[in-house]
């Protein structure tokens, strides 16, 4: 069987929920009728561990293919803000990496009186 890093994908979800589920590009949503629904078409990316083809719940990041912008997902879900869904959204991956570093040195002193 073979496995995938990323995929073409879409994420979808109702207004007022605050989340968006992963769903793969062909697979029907049951809001695409109504006018109550977010749908962005992109390709989620996956960089520490592989996924099926078909599945749906992957932990990476997805770009949309219109504005090429990045939200964080995990396990097919992205969260965003219910009153402005675009501050879940960065320009770049890179906004989503946070560095920290330990150097695992410790000195202990003693205090003399």
């Amino acid at each position: 069987m073979k496995y995938t890093y990323q995929k073409k994908a879409k994420l979808v979800g109702n207004i007022n929920k605050g989340r968006l589920w992963l769903l793969n590009t062909h697979d029907d949503w049951i809001h695409d009728q109504y006018g109550e629904s977010y749908i962005y078409y992109g390709t989620i990316h996956s960089i520490k561990k592989a996924f099926h083809p078909l599945s749906n719940s992957i932990t990476g990041y997805f770009q949309d293919e219109d504005t090429k912008k990045w939200i964080k997902v995990n396990d097919g879900v992205a969260t965003f803000f219910k009153g402005n869904k675009n501050l879940a959204w960065k320009e770049n991956i890179e906004e989503f990496i946070k560095v920290s570093i330990t150097s695992g040195v410790y000195k202990f002193y003693r205090i003399r009186h």
